[in-house]
């Protein structure tokens, strides 16, 4: 709805034709003003002024004809050459017709004014139109309310995002978007790198990043990821990219202490090797009685790099000098015992040991 009281800033439309401001407010006071505005849109040949104040004045249509040679019609009217002819004649006349009028409306407002009146409520003013499209602006606004509801399309409140403790007092360590990410302290010196998987074609808008001491915190769309850090970190000193073509979000983080950077890195020392056990020749001993073949040297691994000391252990022991072989008289001797037990009935299990008699 338009309000409006003077016809102004229109100057650039050098291609209007046609002008409707029915039912606005253009009384009498700005109508002078008005039609010296509309002298610039040479173009201008239709001109509706039903319903504002300055259509009340017997002699409004005179004074626009005289002042706008362009127009061919006014109010839905042809302009005929006689009714424009004796318009500019009268114009002086009709000069200080409005003068009067104006001064009697001015004069009528500031009664009013001091009386305290107001406008009824179906009068036709301003104050009442704006009333009415207040009322229309909240009918409508609560109709398509309605319809959202009904829909399931209505607006949801802002989801309140969860802080940076839990209810432990803890460091709060979360990934509600259920994104894929990657912490590494370990490939870059100095360094803690912070990647997290965000969809490819997502607004870049949409994210934000807080980085801590002690923690990282991003927010995708109302989605917390947090995490807690291995190290502490200069946040003044951090970056923050976005991967074009996976989309990924990578946060470089230096750390704070260069103490916690030396043990983390340094090189320890490699575990000594266990050699496979070998065999080694043993010296000769003439107590072995020339048996003895070698020896087997037995390395045990202690741990933290110690070896047990060496043990050598002979593979055949020594058990005093070896028996004589029998000889043949020897052989003969026992074949003829055994010949003659034979022939008694008896056996060797039959005859009872020999027993040694003292000298």
């Amino acid at each position: 709805l338009n309000n409006i009281e003077v016809i102004e800033n229109i100057e650039g439309c050098e291609s209007l034709k046609k002008l409707d401001l029915t039912a606005n407010f253009i009384s009498v006071s700005a109508l002078r003003e008005s039609v010296y505005n509309l002298k610039a849109n040479v173009q201008l040949e239709d001109l509706y002024l039903h319903g504002n104040g300055c259509a009340d004045w017997v002699e409004h249509r005179d004074y626009i004809v005289a002042h706008l040679p362009q127009l061919k019609q006014l109010d839905g009217t042809l302009i005929t050459p006689t009714e424009r002819i004796l318009a500019r004649r009268r114009l002086p006349q009709l000069e200080e017709k409005l003068d009067a009028e104006i001064e009697r409306e001015q004069a009528e407002r500031r009664e009013k004014l001091l009386r305290g009146e107001r406008p009824s409520a179906g009068a036709w003013c301003v104050e009442n139109r704006l009333e009415q499209a207040r009322e229309l602006h909240a009918q409508k606004e609560a109709k398509e309310d309605y319809e959202r509801k009904r829909m399931g399309t209505d607006k949801k409140p802002p989801r309140e995002i969860p802080g940076v403790l839990n209810h432990k007092g803890e460091i709060r360590q979360c990934n509600e978007g259920k994104y894929d990410f990657k912490i590494d302290d370990d490939s870059q010196v100095g360094m803690v790198i912070f990647e997290l998987g965000v969809p490819k074609y997502m607004d870049t808008a949409s994210l934000d990043v807080d980085v801590n001491p002690w923690y990282v915190r991003c927010v995708v769309k109302e989605k917390l990821t947090q995490l807690k850090l291995p190290l502490e970190v200069a946040p003044s000193k951090a970056v923050v990219q976005r991967s074009k073509t996976t989309g990924w979000l990578k946060v470089t983080m230096p750390v704070a202490n260069a103490s916690d950077i030396k043990p983390r890195f340094e090189k320890k020392p490699d575990p000594p090797k266990i050699q496979p056990l070998e065999a080694q020749t043993a010296p000769n001993d003439e107590n072995a009685a020339g048996n003895l073949k070698g020896s087997v040297s037995l390395d045990i691994y202690r741990g933290r790099g110690e070896l047990a000391p060496a043990k050598q252990k002979p593979l055949l022991k020594a058990r005093g000098p070896a028996a004589p072989e029998p000889t043949p008289v020897a052989a003969e001797a026992t074949d003829a015992v055994r010949a003659a037990l034979e022939a008694e009935g008896l056996t060797e299990d039959d005859v009872p040991p020999l027993e040694m008699i003292p000298k």
